[in-house]
């Protein structure tokens, strides 16, 4: 019975307060602005503002050190964000960059292959280098092209690895396919110690067989003596064989040596294409030259490559 009377008496406190408040509310909202309830709300502003000056100034640091960790955590995550987003760009910039170095070895291909060098009706397929072989003892590449896309066995293949616009310079002869899948190929450089090229030295018209060395020079053999060699002249296919068509720069002479026990000068040719750096090469898959025997589709399988020059 107590509790319920004590609740009954809280209630009409309430209830009491909350009458006067409206009474006090009514009469303050009414009265002019010099009335006796202004005159108390201004006394007691007046009364209470130094009180509130010494709690907002003991309060001040603590607003400040909290708008400095926030404002500390705020920079964090602003620049973890910009972090992120330079990444990113600088992931776009490299891809860009690499996009524009393949378009520059694609354009320098599309120059040499319009260069009027191979003969008119030939056909290609531009391959990228997908491997290459692990030691200097055998120089070859394996691309990403095969039987599929017409390459064969014994096609020659050609690189462009100088600047666009440059007549000779990084642009010749690099090798041929000497095993082909249906989508993969070898190809045997130049360089390698087991390739041969007959080939001829212009002005002179000298003939001879170029062959590779460990060291990625040319070595060009069966020059005889009495024929006059000069430096730096440019050495191209002669086309005696029946794998690449006369014509195709190769290199240009840097030494030209004699033996008294030797009846062959000893030639060293420098290779127009660097082809350690080599991307992308160019594969003539059909030939159109008379003499020359035009390479068919052959059957999906490795098909080891036969000898030739």
């Amino acid at each position: 019975m107590q509790p319920q009377k004590e609740l009954g008496r809280r209630r009409l406190v309430l209830t009491a307060l909350v009458i006067i408040s409206l009474i006090f509310i009514t009469l303050f909202l009414r009265e002019a602005s010099d009335g006796a309830l202004h005159s108390v709300q201004q006394g007691g502003l007046g009364a209470m503002s130094p009180i509130q000056s010494v709690a907002t100034r003991a309060v001040q640091p603590f607003q400040d050190a909290w708008r400095y960790v926030t404002g500390v955590w705020s920079a964090y995550e602003e620049n973890r964000e910009l972090a992120s987003e330079l990444e990113e760009l600088r992931g776009q910039v490299v891809q860009m960059q690499e996009a524009a170095e393949e378009n520059e070895r694609l354009k320098r291909l599309l120059e040499f292959q319009q260069s009027g060098i191979f003969p008119a009706g030939s056909t290609y397929c531009v391959a990228r280098v997908i491997g290459r072989s692990p030691t200097r003892w055998q120089n070859w590449v394996q691309v990403d092209k095969g039987t599929a896309d017409g390459l064969a066995v014994n096609q020659p293949v050609v690189g462009a690895a100088g600047k666009a616009g440059d007549s000779l310079s990084g642009k010749g002869l690099v090798g041929k396919v000497v095993a082909v899948t249906a989508h993969s190929a070898q190809v045997q450089l130049i360089s390698d110690p087991e390739s041969s090229v007959a080939a001829l030295i212009q002005g002179t018209r000298a003939e001879g067989i170029l062959e590779g060395t460990v060291t990625g020079s040319l070595l060009m053999d069966f020059v005889e003596r009495d024929q006059l060699v000069e430096l730096e002249a440019v050495v191209i296919t002669s086309g005696s064989g029946q794998i690449f068509p006369k014509g195709i720069p190769v290199g240009k002479v840097v030494s030209v040596g004699e033996e008294d026990v030797n009846i062959y000068k000893t030639i060293e040719v420098q290779p127009f294409v660097e082809v350690r750096s080599l991307e992308e090469v160019m594969v003539l898959t059909t030939v159109s030259q008379s003499g020359d025997v035009q390479t068919k589709k052959l059957p999906t399988g490795i098909q080891p490559g036969s000898g030739g020059r």
